[in-house]
């Protein structure tokens, strides 16, 4: 019980102290995974990152990546994305690690580990990423939502320090016949940007074929 009241407390906190400043940016995401062949997925991502005093794109990325069965809690992935940022073309290749554990009172904790290959206008560097979640399912609405805190910490090797940090606090909920919607809110910090802080609001939509 005490675990429950934890995980509330700081997805209220994290969600209220988003929502006491100002929104910098939507994040509309949608994920689809076609049919699996012996277990392998491939998928395909749609992101974008609208500023949200015009819409305007901040960022846009198309992703396609392959997913292996899941093993004990561990799955293994494979990405290539093509990103535009501000008329800059950029190329990611993404080797992943999805894992995860149950802990006691029924938690589940959740671990993405990936590096990041990338190509922008020829330069080549590298960023390592690690997000650790922490969420309990629970029954509302007739369904089984999964809120969630997320904390997200990056490493870019061009500046040579671990020069960005996210907290995210989040809800996956259930639409039925393998689909479903992540609503998060996010707090990001970048140390190497001349607006170190930016604070976003998104939507992944994920759908299994």
């Amino acid at each position: 019980m005490r675990l429950i009241v934890l995980a509330s407390s700081l997805l209220i906190t994290i969600a209220a102290r988003v929502h006491a400043q100002a929104i910098h940016e939507y994040r509309p995401e949608l994920v689809v995974t076609l049919p699996r062949v012996s277990g392998v997925g491939v998928t395909l991502l749609i992101e974008q990152h609208l500023g949200t005093g015009d819409l305007a794109p901040n960022e846009r990325i198309l992703g396609v990546g392959l997913v292996s069965p899941l093993l004990h809690r561990v799955s293994l992935a494979m990405e290539a994305r093509q990103v535009l940022t501000g008329g800059v073309m950029e190329h990611r290749f993404l080797p992943i690690v999805n894992s995860s554990a149950p802990l006691p009172g029924g938690f589940e904790l959740r671990n993405r580990t990936r590096v990041e290959v990338r190509d922008v206008v020829g330069a080549w560097s590298r960023r390592y990423q690690t997000r650790t979640a922490l969420g309990h399912e629970v029954e509302a609405l007739d369904r089984r939502l999964f809120p969630y805190v997320q904390l997200d910490f990056s490493y870019d090797s061009r500046f040579d320090q671990l020069n960005r940090r996210e907290q995210t606090a989040g809800v996956r909920v259930p639409l039925g016949r393998g689909a479903s919607i992540d609503l998060y809110v996010t707090r990001q910090s970048d140390t190497r940007r001349a607006q170190p802080l930016l604070l976003a609001a998104g939507a992944i939509m994920r759908v299994a074929l």
